[in-house]
This record gives C-alpha cells, sequence and structure tokens, in this order.
C-alpha cells in the first residue's frame, strides 16, 4: 500500500504539494499513536517512531487493530505502551498512524475513527505515507521501499501473460555494465535509503556481468540498501562464483514458484538446496493459483475519461519503481512496456533523475504525483491489485518456441 490515502495525485504546487499533510501532522503539541498488528507496530516504530523522542515528538501508545489481541495484552510489544481506545479518543493533541497495508483493513479503521471525528490526512495518516512526509520534512532524508533494475530482456521462459512483457520484446538485450553502474551512481546519490533493491529480467541468472554490477553496488552503496535481492524462475542453477558473491554481498535469491506450471522446467528445490548449500539465503515466491490479466498490449481495458483512470490508477497502488537510464518509473509494467517497445515514453511517467530537483518534489513522484494524476500506462492497462482488476489467467501459460525446439534451449541454460 503506497498511496492510497493521497486522493487527489494531480500536479498543482510542485515541490508544495504535501506542505499542507505536512503542518496538520508535524505540529509539536500533538501526540502520535500508532494502530497496527504487533509486527506492524515494530516495523514502524524501526523505520521511524525511535526518532519521535529526540526530535520533540511523543508517542505516547499502541492500539492494536484486532480487539482481542488488545484485550489479550500484547505483551511482547515493548516499545510503546498499549493504550485502550478511550484514551486515543479523549486525546484532542491525538495523531492516529496507521500502519495497516491493505486497502480494505486501512479504510475500516479510517471510517471508525471518523465517526469520532478524526481526518484523514490531518489527525489521521497512512503508516507509510507518515514516514515518507516525516522523513523528509523533519529529517531531510528520501528512503524508497523497493527499487528494481532491469538486467535483461533473455529468460527461460516464455510467460504469455508476463508482466514484463519479455517473450513481446523487440530487441532482446542485456542492460550495459556501464550504464547500470552509472545509474547505480545517479540512484545514490539523491537516495539516503533503499529497503530492497530487486533486480530482475527475463531471468536474473542470464546476466553476463552479475558479478561484477552487485559487487560494484555493494561495496559503494551497501550501507544504503536494506537487502539486495535477485529474481530467478528456478529453471537454472546459477554458477558457484554468482553464489560466492551472493554470500559475500550478503544477496538473497527470489525463486519464483512454478513447480505447478512448468513440472519439466522447474527445478525450485534443487536451485534452492543447490544455493542454501552454499550459505546463500533464498526466498520463495508463491505464484498463486491465477495470476492477474493486465491485459496489455492485446486484450487492453476500456475506460471512461479521466476520473475513472485517476480511480484506477489509486486502486492498483503499484508498489515498485523501476530505475533506468536516470529515470525513477513510477510502474514497473510501464517501464517494461516502454523497454519492450510496446508503448511511448512519457515524461508523466517517470521521475528525471538527471535534472535538478528537491527532494520534496521527489517525494511527490513516490506518492503519485504526476501531471496527470495518473501514468498513461494507466489508460491501457488492468492494474496490478485484486481491487483494481478482475481478470484472472493461467500462471506462467507458456508460448510456444518459433524455430527452436524448447527442451533444448532449456537444458542450454540449465547451468550457467
Amino acid at each position: 500500500m503506497r498511496n492510497y490515502s493521497i486522493r487527489n495525485t494531480k500536479k498543482k504546487n510542485a515541490g508544495h504539494e504535501l506542505d499542507m499533510y505536512a503542518e496538520f501532522m508535524l505540529k509539536k503539541q500533538n501526540h502520535f499513536y500508532i494502530i497496527g498488528s504487533e509486527n506492524e507496530v515494530i516495523g514502524f516504530y524501526n523505520k521511524t517512531g525511535r526518532y519521535f523522542k529526540e526530535e520533540g515528538y511523543q508517542l505516547l501508545g499502541f492500539w492494536h487493530k484486532d480487539v482481542q489481541n488488545q484485550n489479550g495484552g500484547g505483551d511482547s510489544v515493548h516499545l510503546v505502551p498499549i493504550v485502550e481506545e478511550a484514551i486515543i479518543y479523549a486525546d484532542k493533541q491525538a495523531v492516529i498512524i496507521c500502519t495497516a497495508r491493505e486497502r480494505k483493513e486501512y479504510d475500516d479503521l479510517k471510517n471508525s475513527f471518523a465517526e469520532k471525528g478524526f481526518i484523514e490526512n490531518q489527525t489521521f495518516f497512512q503508516g507509510e505515507v507518515f514516514s515518507m512526509i516525516y522523513d523528509v520534512y523533519i529529517r531531510d532524508v528520501i528512503r524508497i521501499d523497493r527499487v528494481e533494475v532491469f538486467l535483461t530482456s533473455c529468460c527461460t521462459l516464455k510467460c504469455e501473460k508476463c508482466i514484463s512483457y519479455i517473450p513481446y520484446f523487440k530487441n532482446v538485450y542485456h542492460t550495459s555494465l556501464a550504464q547500470l553502474k552509472s545509474d547505480a551512481d545517479v540512484l545514490f546519490k539523491n537516495v539516503d535509503y533503499i529497503y530492497k533493491l530487486k533486480l530482475l529480467g527475463g531471468e536474473g541468472f542470464l546476466y553476463p556481468y552479475l558479478i561484477e554490477y552487485i559487487d560494484y553496488v555493494y561495496e559503494n552503496y551497501g550501507e544504503k540498501i536494506g537487502t539486495i535481492r535477485i529474481g530467478t524462475n528456478g529453471t537454472i542453477f546459477p554458477k558457484i562464483e554468482i553464489l560466492e558473491m551472493c554470500k559475500r554481498d550478503h544477496v538473497t535469491i527470489d525463486i519464483s514458484d512454478y513447480r505447478v506450471a512448468v513440472p519439466d522446467r522447474c527445478k525450485l528445490e534443487e536451485v534452492k538446496k543447490y544455493c542454501l548449500d552454499n550459505g546463500v539465503a533464498v526466498d520463495i515466491k508463491r505464484t498463486g493459483e491465477q495470476w492477474l490479466d493486465m491485459g496489455f498490449p492485446d486484450n487492453k481495458p476500456e475506460f471512461e475519461g479521466e476520473k475513472q483512470i485517476q480511480r484506477h490508477f489509486h486502486k492498483c497502488a503499484m508498489f515498485c519503481r523501476q530505475f533506468a537510464k536516470g529515470k525513477l518509473y513510477f510502474c514497473c509494467s510501464n517501464f517494461a512496456a516502454v523497454a519492450a517497445g510496446l508503448f511511448p515514453d512519457s515524461e508523466n511517467d517517470y521521475f528525471d533523475f538527471n535534472k535538478q530537483f528537491s527532494k520534496k518534489e521527489l517525494l511527490e513522484f513516490e506518492l503519485g504525483y504526476s501531471e496527470l494524476g495518473h501514468t498513461t500506462f494507466c489508460g491501457v492497462c488492468g492494474g496490478c491489485s485484486e481491487e483494481a482488476n478482475s481478470r484472472r489467467v493461467e500462471v506462467a501459460k507458456q508460448i510456444k518456441w518459433e524455430g527452436k525446439n524448447e527442451n533444448i534451449y532449456a537444458d542450454r541454460f540449465s547451468r550457467i
């Protein structure tokens, strides 16, 4: 959940769009209370709440969104005291920070507190939005939750409904090592911290300069990164040199679980064991029973005007950004469609790091502000959330390889 509590993100006053929100939330007399599950509260405290005291703000309590857990004590939360709901209602300086990450949970809590007089983005804030505004306006730092880096359009699979449109790329290519290093320099010159840096293709292990690139990023910017991750489809074994680099640079390998979808290709258990035996962390990414059908490029949705597209944009809430050639794209699928040669590039859809800008302007982009109030790609895409998109398709359905025996092709990359 990235921008649910900012409803209108059409630019009006760049660099000052969030001034009013900051003014409401950052009054020194405010008392902050957190609503959420135990893990959500701990996560918020470690990310933002721990700075409150040194900067003159009071974090007075934690209220569990699950009443049974609240009454049960939640004793393992020692970071902030547990308070009763009535205490929050009675506090005239109360500002609520809601850490619920799911849209429905957030809306239910927001509506419940609205009945008691709390106003969204004045005295009731979504936790991620609060953290980002607090970072920039109080601490003068910009932190981004997740940034993806495109390594290669080469892949061992040919998924018909690939969210990155890999089978439809007009040109198959590797991003040059020089370009990736340059992008890293530009990105970390302007961003103070990235919680997750995800390296993807295509198939991440097919990128020939993977070791050199990750070594460069880790050696120069490791302290600015929470975790570095490589995405793989589990069909190939990486070189031992890659695993040695992963262990050295504290890289986690994300393996998509295609055991049901492509059982003849997927080597998930073998790849997982191979990585773990060599001391490399692994995270299995479940694919679910169905994929969302993004619709683009052959079954595009139809919208009735700009307002409907704006509503669609906010329902989608794409959670990851893509950085390429000095530009931060709001939507990874948008970037992929441009990179594949299927969709025109638009200045509305990315933040240009090659131009002079302020942290407040970058923050506004991260929260969804643009000239249109949505990406241009939103008008042709079904969306990346269940609320935005009701269309479903088979997971990793394969397109036949033209002019090649697909088994020979798969075997070619079985161990690189």
